[in-house]
C-alpha cells in the first residue's frame, strides 16, 4: 500500500523539529540562569530538593529530569548549549534518531523542573511531537499509519483549541466579541496588534466566526484526500501567520507550521525537492505500525477525555503525565477582557522611586509594543498571568523581589534596564495599572500606544516583610 509522501516525511519532519527544537533551546539559554539558576528566581537545585524530600524514591520517576545529576549553573547553561548543537546536527543530517531522543531528554528535563516558566501549552506539546518523532525515522518510507498519528494530533490540537472555547461557557466567544478584546489582552501584542485592535466591530465579530470555524471546522480537513485536505493545510497555515503577525507566542506557530507539514504529499513536495528513497523492511514496518498505532488510539483518548473522562482514563493519563507523550490542549478558552499590568519600582527614601522596565512587557504608553517570537521572554509572559490575580501575590513574584533587593545579575538581566546600577535599592514595591490600546485619534494627539491609568500601589517592601497592598 502507497500513501502521498512516505518518501519525503521521514527525511523533512525531523530536520524541520530541529528548527522548532533551535529555537526552544537558544531562547532559553539567554534566560536559564535568571530563571532557573542559584541566584535566579526558581533555583532549580532547591526546587529538586523540597522534591526528594516531599517524594522520596518516587521523585526520579515522578520528575524525570537530568539535572537530579548535576543542577549546577554550569550544568544548566551546558544542557541548553548541548539542545543548539543538537539542533543544528539534527537539522543538517545527522543520525536523526539519537539525536531525537536526546532532544526530548533535554527538553523534557527543563520542563520538568521549570513550574510555571516551563508549563505553556507549546512546551508539552514540543514534547509529544518530539517524541513521537524519535520514531519516525525508522520508517523509510513512512507507513500510512504514521502518517495518520501525526494528521490526527494535528486534528486534536486544532480541534480542542475550538472547542474549549464553547465548552468553557464563555460569552464572548459565543457572542462573538472575542477578537474586540484579544489584541490589546493577549500576553505580548505587537504593533500589527494595535492596527488589528482598531479595526471596526463588524471585521471583530467576522475574525472571531472565522477562528471558531478555522478551529472547529477546517481540522477535519487533515482526515480527507487531497484536494480538501491541502485546502485545510493553506487556510491553516495562513491561520498561523496571522496570529504569528499580531502577538508573540515563542516557537508556537511555528511548531504548528511543522505539524501541517505531513498533510502534504510526495507529489506536491517533489516540486520543491527530491528526498531520497527508502526500502521498508517488514519488521520495521510492523514495528513502527505498532508504535504509531498507540500514538493515535491515545490521542483519540485525549479527545474523547475533552468531552468525558471515566476513571480509567484519568488514571491512564496520571500515570503518563511525568513524561508528557500525550497532553490535553486548549487556547484562550476564556477571554480576558481586562489588561492589568504589574509596574516594580525601587527606591532608596520611599520618596523618589525608578522603574524597572521589562523588554517586550507593556510599560511606558509611548514605548511601541515590540515583536518577541520566536523568542519567549518568559518573565515577560508570567507578569501577565500574575496580572491576572493581582491581590495574590505568586511565590515565584515574592522571589523575584527578593533577588532584585539583592541586585542579583541574573536576575537583572531579564529586564531591560536596571534602574540601580550602583547598589540595590533599599525598597521595592509593585503598581497595578490598567492598558487599553489607544484609539487612532488619541495616537494622533498623544503619540501613545497606550493609555493606562492607576489601580493600585502596594507598600513598599524590604527584606523580611509581607506585602501588603496600598491604596
Amino acid at each position: 500500500m502507497t500513501t502521498p509522501y512516505q518518501e519525503f516525511l521521514p527525511w523533512v519532519f525531523p530536520r524541520l523539529l530541529g528548527v522548532v527544537y533551535l529555537i526552544a533551546f537558544g531562547s532559553l539559554l539567554v534566560q536559564v540562569l535568571g530563571l532557573f539558576g542559584a541566584n535566579g528566581i526558581l533555583p532549580i537545585s532547591v526546587y529538586l530538593t523540597e522534591y526528594k524530600q516531599a517524594f522520596g524514591r518516587k521523585a526520579y520517576r515522578l520528575c524525570p529530569t537530568v539535572f537530579w545529576l548535576n543542577s549546577s549553573d554550569r550544568a544548566l547553561v551546558g544542557a541548553c548549549v548541548a539542545g543548539v548543537l543538537l539542533s543544528i546536527a539534527l537539522m543538517v543530517g545527522v543520525t536523526p534518531v539519537p539525536l531525537l531522543l536526546l532532544l526530548w531528554l533535554l527538553y523534557l528535563s527543563y520542563v520538568s523542573v521549570g513550574q510555571e516558566f516551563l508549563s505553556y501549552q507549546w512546551d508539552t506539546l514540543l514534547l509529544e511531537v518530539g517524541f513521537m518523532t524519535i520514531f519516525l525515522p525508522l520508517a523509510d518510507p513512512a507507513p500510512p499509519l504514521a502518517v495518520l498519528a501525526y494528521r490526527f494530533l494535528l486534528f486534536r490540537f486544532m480541534f480542542s483549541s475550538g472547542a474549549v472555547k464553547l465548552l468553557s461557557g464563555d460569552p464572548t466567544w459565543r457572542g462573538l466579541t472575542a477578537m474586540t478584546y484579544h489584541y490589546q489582552t493577549q500576553p505580548l501584542p505587537n504593533r500589527i496588534a494595535w492596527y488589528a485592535h482598531n479595526l471596526p466591530l463588524w471585521f471583530q465579530k467576522l475574525s472571531t466566526l472565522a477562528t471558531l470555524v478555522l478551529e472547529l471546522i477546517v481540522p477535519f480537513l487533515a482526515l480527507t484526500p487531497n484536494p480538501p485536505r491541502l485546502w485545510g493545510f493553506a487556510l491553516l497555515f495562513a491561520f498561523q501567520l496571522l496570529i504569528l503577525a499580531t502577538g508573540s507566542y515563542g516557537f508556537f506557530n511555528i511548531l504548528t507550521l511543522v505539524m501541517l507539514v505531513p498533510l502534504l504529499d510526495d507529489q506536491f513536495i517533489g516540486r520543491y525537492i527530491d528526498p531520497p528513497s527508502g526500502i521498508l523492511d517488514p519488521t520495521r514496518e510492523m514495528t513502527v505500525n505498532i508504535i504509531f498505532g498507540i500514538f493515535l488510539g491515545l490521542n483519540i483518548c485525549q479527545l474523547v477525555a475533552l468531552f468525558y473522562r471515566p476513571h480509567w482514563l484519568r488514571r491512564m493519563f496520571f500515570h503518563l503525565s511525568p513524561w508528557m507523550i500525550s497532553n490535553n490542549y486548549g487556547l484562550f478558552a476564556v477571554m480576558t477582557t481586562d489588561r492589568l499590568e504589574f509596574e516594580i519600582e525601587g527606591s532608596d527614601d520611599v520618596e523618589h522611586w525608578r522603574g524597572y522596565d521589562f523588554h517586550f512587557k507593556p510599560g511606558e504608553p509611548n514605548r511601541a509594543p515590540a515583536q518577541a517570537a520566536p523568542h519567549q521572554p518568559r518573565l515577560d509572559w508570567q507578569m501577565w498571568f500574575a496580572a491576572l490575580s493581582p491581590r495574590k501575590i505568586e511565590g515565584w513574584m515574592g522571589n523575584m523581589i527578593v533577588r532584585l533587593l539583592e541586585g542579583s545579575p541574573t536576575v537583572l538581566g531579564l529586564f531591560r534596564n536596571n534602574p540601580f546600577p550602583e547598589q540595590p535599592p533599599k525598597y521595592l514595591r509593585l503598581v497595578v495599572w490598567r492598558y487599553r490600546f489607544t484609539t487612532s485619534q488619541e495616537r494622533k494627539e498623544t503619540g501613545n500606544w497606550w493609555d493606562r491609568t492607576l489601580v493600585a500601589r502596594y507598600r513598599p517592601i524590604t527584606f523580611k516583610e509581607e506585602n501588603e497592598e496600598e491604596r
